[in-house]
């Protein structure tokens, strides 16, 4: 069955033509034109080799399934919660003065919703979900892949398991990392990477974000690293000596965090692993101390960083 929409909310309506437990598959034939958004999303076919990927997050399905959500608790008690804004005023003598300010709200609990991290794959210039089972356990996975296609393509199609003779990767593809050593034309190439990938926050908010990865920067790590896939947006700061990692997200709503030990191992899992596990050796949010914190966590005095 082919599905024309922005989004849909109850899969089960699409799904009459599969019996109860039949396996199927949410696939998109591609053509020429659909090249360029598939690079959009990670898929870059001159460089594609067929791997399963997590859809980079551009909008909102994407974005829950690699970033999850927030699950607002309306029936409890509200809570004080903390909010960076950037500001730029003029003084009466035309004096300019910009900065970050902090204010306190009081908001209603929530509690993130860990996230899918679906992936999906190319074969035969078709572009594939995992398999399903319609059935109840499935349905809300079907939904989301359904809706992640629709954002991409604006279409998608039902597939029976005979219709796709698919034969997906065996295992899940390592995320890809650009490691940078820090210098000049090191700098330049972080700097293009911040900036895409907060093109789409609104100015107070990038540049919040782009002076926390300043702050980071201005630690001199030994390496940067660029995340990919569903780690788009994450930057790596490497502090060898101090066998400390940093990982920072170009997303408002999330906290730093710090690991100890070997970075590779803990890039290579799922956000949901980190979540679920409490791998990280810290997880800084942020506040008015989050510098202060930052600094504490890396291992420098404050004489240092001065």
């Amino acid at each position: 069955m082919v599905i024309r929409s922005k989004s849909v909310r109850s899969p089960q309506r699409y799904l009459y033509e599969f019996a109860p437990m039949e396996k199927l598959y949410i696939a998109v034939p591609l053509s020429q034109e659909d090249n360029e958004m598939l690079s959009l999303y990670g898929f870059d076919l001159s460089t594609y080799e067929g791997d399963k990927r997590i859809p980079i997050p551009l909008r909102k399905a994407s974005k829950v399934n690699a970033n999850g959500y927030w699950i607002v608790h309306k029936g409890r008690p509200k809570e004080p919660r903390i909010f960076e804004r950037a500001y730029h005023i003029v003084d009466w003598h035309g004096n300019h003065h910009s900065g970050t300010c902090f204010q306190t709200r009081m908001c209603y609990q929530r509690t993130l919703a860990c996230p899918k991290e679906i992936t999906f794959h190319i074969e035969n210039d078709v572009f594939y979900s995992p398999k399903y089972t319609n059935c109840d356990e499935d349905m809300e996975d079907i939904r989301l892949a359904m809706n992640i296609t629709l954002e991409m393509f604006g279409h998608c199609e039902t597939w029976t398991e005979e219709k796709a003779p698919v034969n997906p990767p065996i295992n899940q593809m390592e995320v890809p990392w650009e490691i940078l050593r820090a210098g000049s034309k090191e700098k330049e190439i972080w700097k293009d990477y911040v900036s895409a990938t907060t093109k789409s926050l609104s100015k107070s908010n990038q540049t919040i974000i782009k002076d926390r990865h300043e702050h980071l920067w201005a630690r001199n790590p030994d390496f940067c690293v660029l995340g990919a896939q569903n780690f788009f947006g994450y930057v790596v700061y490497g502090f060898r000596d101090r066998n400390i990692y940093v990982f920072e997200c170009n997303s408002p709503d999330n906290a730093t965090y710090v690991f100890k030990g070997h970075w590779e191992q803990a890039s290579r899992l799922t956000k949901t692993e980190i979540l679920s596990n409490k791998l990280q050796e810290a997880r800084i949010f942020h506040t008015q101390n989050w510098k202060e914190r930052i600094n504490k966590a890396i291992g420098f005095a404050d004489k240092e960083v001065a």
